[in-house]
């Protein structure tokens, strides 16, 4: 039975054999003792930690969460036997391809289903993937029951069934040795190359665009980021309501904070991650997309309509900043400029021109906390040097860009204030003018502290 249920879906499977297997699929999970090889395997484990449970549906729940759980806070001798964890992932597995192997969720989004789904079949997990293409327009329950599965997801690739039969081929080329929790990530370092299959490069996009969504579908940036969250974005965080999208809001958050130079390591490592990638593709920047979808048509649309990922559109949009009317989506490429300038490689197109004199005079400069692009400058305003002339028309295209973005958002703290003076091109003119100024400062203390505490000779003798 377990063989033909993983076979279900293939050409060779008769018709009417394979509606046999859903139909016994759907029966099993009245009771769990209807699945032999399930009821020998956790039989112990459902009457010591889910007693008085019959349905299945709710046996894999409870122990699931059971797993979940433990893994999550590092219990070595983990409460579900072996034998059942293993006979439980086959369980999860074969729930995720159907929706009515899942009533709840089932019985949640019917009402969606027949609106918004009424042509798609079930099987092959193509009901679910069809209402978490239509999620902005589901119900609430249904919405919440949605998000609660991505969030599961997420944790766990491998129980993503449409993501893992599409990509099945190349996560044996790319990924043989990752364990489930890191099948999405080692396919996201992958999903440039050559040999990735493009419908499965499609879907990795996919599955980028909804962690971008909302912090709490990407696991590796919730945990890295787990002290940064609450001390930088509280103010979203109490706005934020349950299973519901923050569009983004806490990313673009630790974003300026980023730029800011204020994150921890961990967290720092994960943004720098998602400002390069998103710098690539504007459809990975929610707010970006909410901002500034009229812009991206009006001004932008052979690039948008290109969908190519080589960051054209946000290059399109610090072009025509000056043309851009709508303040919010004027705030959010504004944005854009201030964190390239912390980091080179978020500006793709300028990275791209100025590879070459990256590698021949910044070669020994760190990445990371606008280092290089301080080198940059300084090798532009150094008439000895001869920068490639797409990379000098580059910068100094840049040098405008943040000029303008100086006065019309002017800093907002000291570090930002600091970075701007380092980034100017006129930095060793500003930093002479303040030193001077210290220093007259020091002197005009020094001869009025001479003046004011005048002591007479009878207290020095004293």
């Amino acid at each position: 039975m377990e063989c033909l249920v993983q076979n279900k879906h293939q050409k060779e499977m008769n018709e009417k054999c394979s509606v046999g297997v859903t139909h016994f699929q759907l029966v099993q999970m009245k009771d769990f003792r209807f699945s032999y090889k399930f009821k020998m395997a956790c039989k112990e484990d459902v009457l010591k930690l889910c007693p008085n449970i019959k349905k299945k549906v709710d046996v894999v729940i409870c122990l699931s969460t059971t797993v979940r759980n433990d893994t999550l806070q590092d219990i070595k001798d983990q409460r579900v036997s072996l034998k059942c964890r293993k006979q439980l992932r086959v369980e999860e597995l074969e729930m995720s391809e159907d929706i009515r192997l899942e009533p709840e969720l089932y019985d949640s989004c019917k009402q969606d289903i027949g609106k918004h789904c009424q042509n798609v079949p079930y099987g092959n997990a193509q009901m679910i993937e069809c209402l978490k293409d239509n999620k902005k327009q589901l119900t609430q329950r249904c919405h919440q029951k949605i998000f609660k599965l991505q969030e599961n997801e997420m944790m766990d690739p491998e129980l993503d069934y449409t993501l893992m039969r599409v990509c099945k081929q190349m996560i044996k080329r790319f990924c043989p040795e990752s364990d489930s929790k890191n099948m999405l990530q080692c396919l996201k370092q992958n999903k440039n190359s050559e040999l990735m299959d493009p419908k499965c490069k499609q879907m990795i996009t996919k599955r980028q665009i909804t962690q971008s969504s909302d912090y709490r579908l990407n696991p590796v940036l919730r945990k890295a980021c787990k002290a940064d969250i609450p001390k930088f974005c509280e103010s979203i965080l109490i706005k934020a309501k349950d299973d519901s999208e923050l569009e983004g809001q806490v990313i673009s958050c630790l974003k300026l904070k980023y730029a800011d130079q204020r994150l921890s390591p961990d967290c720092e490592d994960q943004i720098r991650v998602i400002l390069q990638e998103s710098a690539l593709d504007y459809r990975l920047d929610p707010q970006l997309q909410l901002h500034c979808s009229d812009e991206i048509s009006s001004l932008c649309a052979e690039e948008a309509a290109a969908q190519e990922q080589t960051g054209q559109v946000e290059e399109c949009l610090k072009a025509n900043l000056l043309k851009i009317k709508n303040e919010q989506c004027k705030k959010e490429v504004l944005n854009m400029l201030k964190e390239s300038k912390a980091d080179i490689f978020v500006d793709p197109v300028l990275h791209t021109a100025c590879a070459l004199d990256l590698k021949h005079q910044c070669a020994a400069i760190l990445p990371g906390k606008g280092r290089q692009m301080s080198c940059l400058m300084e090798a532009l305003e150094d008439k000895r040097v001869r920068l490639q002339p797409e990379c000098k028309k580059r910068l100094q295209d840049r040098i405008e860009m943040w000029s303008y973005a100086a006065r019309v958002a002017p800093a907002e703290g000291f570090a930002d204030l600091a970075m701007q003076v380092v980034m100017s091109p006129s930095k060793n003119y500003i930093l002479s003018m303040m030193a001077l100024c210290v220093c007259m400062l020091f002197l005009v203390g020094i001869l009025c502290g001479r003046i004011t505490k005048r002591v007479t000779r009878e207290l020095k003798d004293r």
